[in-house]
């Protein structure tokens, strides 16, 4: 037999409810609040029109992300729902500030116990590098070397010298670990971002990448909170590693689009994957191989995928990747968006 709570009831329910509830009529105003409520936006909030309570107890920052920042430094995650009969809407509020600092210790915690092995794997993973640059300098400093040699030499040095950047780069990457998503941007935009750090690595590898991507029309009405230069760098990773399976380097592409519903998430999404026709991942390394300081390259760190993951997670996102032996590998990647 179904019950109907009573009024009293009701009250009793919002009175106890450890998220903050605030109810608006049709015209914007206040007329039902909680206790949760009244905490973290201050007393009195009944009868007061919502973007005045805004106004006065919100204050944006521009790391919020998903969440927004209160005067008082803390953060809350707010979901609104429209009532029946177009007669207001219900807030949620949830503190997340708590939640946030214990993630955040967690993740120092974790980085910290792993800063001894990483500093040990960047000076073994440098090694072969540095050596192969000093000895390319050494042939440029010799007199009479023909200008062919001279430009091959050049050009084996500054690969060296990248490879080491960009070890160094994943490194501080992994031990910061800190994604602020603090820019508003286009899918266009970030498409454009993603193109112009993308197409000169392909370049210099001699590979193909396919880009099959929305219009400029479509892309330039989906909106994304993102960190930028995270985002890219994590699609950067993705490439770099797509274009060392296999020498030469195997034909990549690019497909993006926008989504209305992705299984196993909630609401709009950009999505995107990364195909390589490379030799694949054996089953028994896929679940290995996003784990941190876990590689199978003689020269690798191991942390590319595991800061892909790491950027996608920060943009309450998704990464996985699939793979066959001898068919190659796709890497996908699921990013909260709106229109």
């Amino acid at each position: 037999m179904s019950e109907v709570l009573s009024e009293g009831d009701w009250q009793d329910v919002l009175a106890v409810l450890p998220a903050g509830v605030v109810m608006l009529n049709g015209h914007g105003q206040v007329f039902q609040t909680n206790p949760a409520a009244e905490q973290l936006l201050g007393e009195a909030l009944v009868g007061r029109l919502w973007v005045e309570v805004i106004r006065e107890a919100f204050a944006p920052r521009e790391d919020d992300g998903h969440e927004v920042s209160l005067r008082d430094g803390r953060r809350v995650s707010i979901t609104t729902s429209s009532l029946t009969g177009g007669r207001g809407q219900l807030i949620l509020l949830q503190d997340m500030t708590e939640t946030r600092e214990l993630q955040s210790a967690l993740s120092r915690h974790e980085r910290l116990s792993s800063m001894g092995k990483m500093v040990a794997s960047l000076a073994h993973q440098l090694r072969t590098p540095l050596s192969t640059a000093l000895l390319y300098s050494g042939h440029l400093q010799k007199t009479g070397l023909p200008d062919d040699k001279r430009q091959r030499f050049a050009t084996k040095l500054t690969g060296r010298l990248l490879h080491m950047d960009r070890q160094i780069k994943d490194m501080l990457i992994f031990a910061k670990g800190e994604t602020h998503m603090a820019q508003r941007v286009t899918l266009g935009q970030l498409l454009d971002a993603i193109r112009q750090a993308v197409e000169p690595v392909l370049d210099r590898a001699g590979a193909d990448c396919e880009w099959s991507v929305p219009t400029a029309d479509k892309s330039s009405q989906v909106f994304m909170v993102v960190s930028e230069d995270s985002l890219v760098g994590a699609i950067l990773n993705l490439v770099n590693n797509a274009l060392e399976v296999s020498v030469p380097p195997p034909p990549l592409r690019l497909h993006v689009e926008y989504v209305e519903t992705l299984p196993q998430q909630v609401g709009k999404h950009v999505l995107m994957c990364l195909v390589d026709e490379g030799p694949g991942i054996d089953e028994a390394l896929l679940n290995k191989v996003n784990e941190p300081f876990f590689t199978t390259k003689s020269q690798g760190t191991g942390l590319g995928l595991a800061i892909v993951r790491a950027v996608i997670d920060a943009h309450n996102g998704r990464f996985w990747l699939q793979s066959v032996p001898g068919q190659g590998t796709r890497a996908w990647i699921a990013l909260p968006a709106e229109t």
